[in-house]
């Protein structure tokens, strides 16, 4: 049914907007009533046997689940052909006929009930916006978005934004922990509701790689090239345009329910249901914000400096006396030729940043850099029911005996392995003995299984790993996504099998039967 049509339903009467207290700009009221003889023909009932037997595959290698999730996303285009040709370099459009293809993620039901059953905070959670005349508006009051107030914002052509609907929809949240585990890059997610013959936002282009799929109704987009080379694949999202500044669009089209497109960041686009006379609920998933060559070479050149500073002298040594007054923009406008300190200076420059490059540790970049923009701000997994019976959040313990609170399972025959292939990182990190005042190396095995669902908002969970138990943990991590008999890795040791304890205690390891069930 139509937006307007579950409003009627619904029977929402209470006290409308006063949308003149809260915006300049007086909004078209728009008035839509269902006739009593009107027929409601309901949509199908959601299919879910595809994107569940796509979860399913966790029990095998997380990383082929989130590999799945990007191949249905964008079907029939291979994901070669869509690296290829597409990503970060163009669109991507794909119309379906099938209105159902993207009904399991979200429904209008769903965000209706969501108002409802939850203390929705404008701003925090909601957005009301409008973009009326070329102007762009945020409607948003103080406190809670109540329902009735939100659908009646919807019903004076104000387009309603759930900016965190993980938090809320059990099935976005699935779809956004899954396929983060292919790009091993944070994976958002807004909702946007747009009323008919309205636009909810200006022109404008995004910091993030946008994959947007068109659940009800329909709308009406449209995308323009980047403006220069400095606007392509920028770090940063933009203003808002005018019409005027963008140019005719490379993309006009209309996307129905169980279409797609992509857009890779610095695209200029818009979207309207100013023509289509029907409202348009579509969700966008986004990815690789600030995860570019630029923010990492960031993190090697800072741990370069650090590592040349401690083991080269001449990273230490002081600048030339007078340095002031060897440059700068005064200095910059003398005739050449440059003085003789001038010279040296530069050269001495030169040289050091050149011996910069015997200072890269390009595994220790890495392990810094995951951590801060994936690990630390990822959503933690989701897992199903036969994931959670072959872990500790089934409730069994397992013992250094080798038996279960539950079941006497013999450990000798249990098989391990890591619960999932990106949930996990292992560095080696310095840091300050209280004792003796030295800075002393110690192993953190870091994991995002206890993150909050709220994005940006995590201090990532850790374990230190004793030195002599690292190349334990190394070979679970080696080894997935296959399992490995406890008893293969312990080799007897009874050190080993507490270290196995206290992994599978804090939820990080799975085992590879339903450990309810009494082994053979």
């Amino acid at each position: 049914m139509s937006a307007f049509e579950y409003y009627g339903k619904n029977n929402i009467t209470e006290k409308k907007v006063n949308l003149k207290s809260i915006s300049k700009k007086k909004l078209k009221k728009m008035k839509f009533k269902m006739s009593k003889k009107e027929k409601v023909v309901e949509k199908p009932k959601k299919t879910s046997c595809v994107l569940n037997s796509f979860y399913s595959l966790n029990l095998k290698d997380s990383s082929k689940t989130g590999q799945k999730l990007m191949e249905w996303l964008i079907h029939p285009i291979s994901i070669d052909n869509f690296m290829k040709n597409h990503w970060e370099k163009t669109i991507l459009h794909v119309p379906r006929n099938s209105s159902n293809y993207f009904s399991q993620l979200f429904s209008l039901t769903e965000l209706d009930t969501i108002l409802r059953e939850n203390n929705l905070q404008y701003g925090t959670n909601v957005d009301i916006t409008s973009y009326t005349d070329n102007v762009r508006e945020t409607h948003n009051p103080v406190g809670r978005a109540h329902p009735h107030v939100v659908w009646d914002y919807f019903n004076n052509a104000c387009s309603v934004r759930l900016l965190n609907p993980q938090l809320f929809a059990p099935e976005i949240y699935k779809f956004m922990a899954n396929l983060q585990e292919y790009f091993g890059s944070l994976v958002g997610c807004n909702v946007y509701l747009t009323p008919p013959f309205s636009q909810g936002f200006a022109p404008h282009y995004d910091d993030i790689e946008a994959f947007v799929v068109q659940v009800d109704g329909e709308k009406h987009w449209r995308v323009y090239k980047p403006r220069s080379k400095f606007e392509t694949l920028p770090r940063t999202s933009s203003r808002n345009f005018h019409q005027d500044e963008i140019g005719e669009p490379i993309l006009d089209v209309i996307l129905r329910p169980g279409d797609f497109l992509y857009m890779p960041r610095g695209y200029i686009h818009q979207a309207d249901t100013l023509f289509t006379e029907t409202h348009s609920l579509h969700l966008t998933f986004s990815s690789y914000q600030q995860n570019s060559m630029y923010d990492f070479l960031q993190v090697v050149v800072n741990n370069s400096l650090n590592n040349a500073v401690k083991n080269d002298v001449s990273y230490r040594s002081g600048l030339p006396i007078g340095y002031q007054h060897l440059g700068g923009l005064c200095e910059s406008e003398k005739p050449l030729p440059r003085t003789v300190q001038r010279q040296k200076f530069e050269n001495q420059i030169n040289q050091l940043i050149k011996n910069l490059k015997n200072h890269i540790d390009i595994d220790h970049a890495i392990d810094t850099f995951s951590l801060k923009n994936y690990y630390t701000n990822s959503l933690p997994p989701s897992l199903c029911n036969a994931e959670i019976l072959r872990t500790v959040a089934n409730g069994t313990k397992m013992l250094p005996n080798g038996k279960t609170t539950e079941q006497e399972i013999n450990l000798e025959i249990t098989e391990v392995k890591f619960i999932r292939k990106n949930c996990f990182r292992l560095v080696e990190e310095s840091t300050l003995d209280e004792e003796t005042d030295q800075m002393i190396s110690e192993l953190r095995l870091y994991y995002n299984l206890d993150n909050s669902k709220q994005l940006h908002s995590n201090e990532c969970q850790f374990v230190v790993i004793p030195d002599e138990m690292g190349l334990y943990v190394k070979k679970l991590f080696n080894i997935y996504p296959l399992f490995i008999k406890v008893s293969d890795l312990c080799n007897g040791s009874e050190q080993v099998m507490q270290l196995v304890n206290d992994l599978w205690e804090r939820g990080l390891l799975i085992t590879s039967k339903d450990i309810t069930t009494k082994s053979n």
